[in-house]
């Protein structure tokens, strides 16, 4: 009898943790809110959702399978695993996806499923819920995006045209390039370039309906360039210990002028202060300023362009970086009067 009664003690445990365990393998968290947002000027989609408090309270493991689909596509054009532990402080959670077509061109349909890291079993996907693309509104004419992007040499780009609603896009082609696009769906059209290089100053993209009157065309600039340089051989010197004066050089051509050429930034990363100095460069860029009392300078040149920026630092003491009181140092040193010989040695 007493051998019974302790087979049991040791059974019923082990009964109640494979019940426990088993319920663990089993539980789901389905996706209780879902919202779905996009930013057109960085061309990313804004995901929030959540799921029941009470994966919240105890504070569970979960995987996340996120999937996004565009319009006219049977297919998801992207799947992705996110993995958190939630924590107490209930707030929902959030996932951003860049979109290599442009936003404006279709619309993106987005859905989720849980599985807690101890469970076996996913949820139930969520509804699919969508963000609409230019493709659903009325539009005066055709459209193309991007509109009149500075792209990066050896980059690929992307772009769309939308067609009004009834109208077929007949043409949809680049210069130089030619005729290049993609299908999708008749009232809108992609196009691809991939690896584009600086053959002319721009690309220039046609859309053109099946009418001929001037709303049934659109056309936009495309402008290749690179990002700038690092500053090569920056380093700030001065003449009399009242003005230093800093010289790099520019490094090569990124084929962008005017309003988008390299701008350049001097800063002091001691005072936290920018310097008051005009940039000139020709074969050598330089910049100069009073210095006042301050003698260690951490002096950072920046330089930006639409593709980019690059930074060079120098950290210096003027006294160091001074000829004058370099020359001072020599003649100190050369006038100190010798010892005279002992004649009586």
């Amino acid at each position: 009898m007493m051998n019974h009664f302790m087979v049991l003690a040791v059974l019923l445990p082990l009964r109640t943790c494979y019940t426990t365990y088993s319920q663990q393998e089993s539980v789901v968290f389905p996706v209780m809110y879902l919202n779905v947002s996009k930013d057109l000027a960085l061309q990313r989609l804004l995901v929030e959702w959540d799921v029941d408090k009470s994966a919240h309270d105890a504070e569970l493991a979960m995987s996340f399978e996120i999937q996004v689909r565009r319009t006219d596509e049977t297919t998801t054009v992207w799947t992705e695993f996110h993995n958190i532990t939630l924590d107490k402080s209930g707030k929902p959670l959030h996932w951003a996806w860049d979109s290599d077509l442009p936003l404006e061109c279709m619309s993106h349909s987005v859905r989720i499923r849980s599985k807690a890291e101890a469970s076996k079993i996913w949820s139930q996907w969520s509804l699919w819920e969508t963000v609409l693309g230019l493709d659903t509104s009325s539009n005066s004419g055709p459209q193309i995006f991007p509109n009149e992007k500075i792209i990066e040499e050896g980059s690929d780009l992307t772009l769309c045209c939308i067609g009004r609603k009834g109208q077929i896009i007949k043409e949809f082609f680049i210069v130089p390039g030619g005729r290049v696009f993609d299908h999708t769906s008749s009232q809108v059209r992609l196009l691809t370039l991939k690896n584009v290089t600086h053959e002319v100053p721009h690309i220039t993209a046609y859309c053109r309906e099946s009418c001929n009157e001037k709303q049934c065309s659109d056309q936009s600039v495309f402008i290749v360039g690179k990002p700038p340089d690092t500053p090569n051989d920056f380093s700030c010197q001065t003449q009399d210990m009242r003005r230093v004066t800093c010289t790099w050089s520019q490094g090569g051509d990124t084929y962008l002028y005017g309003s988008h050429s390299p701008k350049y930034t001097i800063s002091e990363e001691f005072s936290q202060k920018i310097v008051p100095c005009t940039v000139s460069c020709s074969e050598q860029c330089l910049c100069s300023w009073d210095i006042g009392q301050q003698r260690i300078y951490n002096i950072t040149v920046t330089v930006e362009n639409p593709l980019g920026k690059k930074t060079a630092t120098d950290v210096f003491d003027v006294t160091h970086r001074s000829k004058v009181f370099s020359m001072s140092l020599l003649r100190v040193f050369h006038c100190r009067p010798c010892p005279s010989p002992d004649l009586n040695a």
